[in-house]
């Protein structure tokens, strides 16, 4: 299992569709629930990757939790910044 987060200046919509645009679209992980703060993708207590906010002044915290999918994770981290 692992924790990754960094913030960013950018705002909700796009942080999330681009955690779509990576974890669905290109790595084929299926969507199983999303809501304002967060989006998970896979099946949570097996093999998932979670994406969540929380708001800090004029910036978001953006935290992406794994398990079994930790390389993932990492990448989306790199990815992003």
């Amino acid at each position: 299992m692992i924790k990754l987060s960094f913030k960013t200046k950018k705002d909700q919509k796009e942080i999330f569709d681009k955690a779509v645009q990576f974890f669905q679209k290109k790595m084929g992980l299926k969507r199983t629930d999303s809501g304002s703060c967060c989006v998970i993708f896979g099946e949570m207590y097996k093999d998932y990757v979670m994406v969540s906010l929380s708001k800090e002044d004029d910036t978001f915290e953006v935290t992406v939790e794994s398990r079994e999918r930790e390389i993932l994770a990492q990448e989306f981290v790199k990815e992003f910044k």
